[in-house]
């Protein structure tokens, strides 16, 4: 057993301390994946954040293909959304309507909440991109992500640039440490989710009760609380200042002003090791820019795609 699998399994085990576990459930929840759930419980699995699947007004239209849980709409040139930790679909309904009249947006739901423990992390999530988008045959893709996807995103970009045709990154990864905040005894206070996603989000939008309960329900969940730490943990290495030097791809940074969880100047860095890029800061917007702000990124995202519209 390597390193990382050794140090996962002692988180493991502080997490389950006064609950009897067995050595089959550590290894289940460190090596084996989903794949003997179909249907309903295996779309449930891949997202449980499930953002606007039962009430969606935007629309999109679920799609499983294989072991890909994905929603899509519009035609054109692939425009693909990968969302960060604890996000969804709804991160980017609003932005991703509004551009299906011409490119076909694509959200897949990132294997963040059913994915083996040995593979919780972004690099892995990478190569989950790779896959994705070689078995839905995409090709010229724009990629855009928020934190963690940001990181994905840029990560399948430095490996596969030829089939890359620009990037807009919404707070991201890659540069920087994204913690997990609070402790496994402060998750456990529903006020206390509520206030913690009130402060990412700088506060608005806000959130219903049952989107709150969701990510609060992910959070109870040791195996998936778990999971979500290694994800976190997994940003702390192989920072790619180096690598984002070989990327000459037209680049969109845009960034709350009021991010916490990764400060404006992490924006900065990025603008520096990125040569072909354009920075945007939103005011009154943290973490979710494409959320809290959709009007304003969409205004964004159109002049870059389409510089030369009025």
């Amino acid at each position: 057993m390597g390193h990382e699998s050794l140090t996962n399994l002692t988180l493991f085990l502080r997490l389950s301390e006064g609950t009897l576990v067995s050595m089959s459930s550590i290894l289940s929840l460190l090596f084996s994946d989903n794949s003997h759930l179909t249907g309903e419980a295996f779309v449930k699995s891949r997202a449980p954040i499930s953002g606007l699947f039962a009430e969606n007004s935007f629309g999109f239209e679920q799609k499983v293909f294989g072991r890909h849980v994905y929603m899509e709409t519009g035609q054109g040139q692939p425009l693909i959304f990968c969302h960060g930790l604890f996000g969804s679909f709804k991160n980017f309904a609003q932005v991703g309507q509004a551009l299906s009249s011409q490119y076909r947006v694509i959200v897949p739901c990132m294997p963040m909440y059913d994915a083996p423990l040995a593979k919780c992390s972004v690099q892995e999530l990478a190569s989950y991109l790779g896959v994705f988008i070689e078995d839905l045959g995409l090709k010229n893709c724009i990629l855009a992500g928020n934190s963690m996807g940001g990181g994905t995103v840029l990560i399948y970009a430095i490996q596969s640039p030829q089939n890359v045709d620009k990037l807009i990154l919404f707070s991201s990864s890659g540069l920087s440490f994204i913690p997990m905040r609070g402790g496994a005894m402060k998750l456990k206070d529903f006020n206390y989710v509520k206030n913690l996603l009130s402060d990412i989000f700088y506060g608005s939008p806000e959130l219903n009760e049952n989107e709150v309960r969701e990510i609060y329900d992910v959070m109870q969940d040791k195996p998936m609380l778990l999971r979500c730490l290694s994800f976190t943990r997994s940003t702390k290495k192989n920072f790619l200042h180096e690598q984002l030097k070989t990327l000459d791809h037209p680049s969109l940074i845009i960034w709350g002003a009021q991010d916490t969880v990764t400060p404006p100047f992490i924006a900065e860095e990025f603008k520096a090791h990125l040569k072909n890029s354009s920075l945007h800061f939103l005011e009154n917007c943290g973490h979710v820019a494409p959320f809290e702000k959709p009007e304003e990124c969409l205004k964004l995202i159109r002049h870059f795609l389409n510089p030369n519209e009025i």
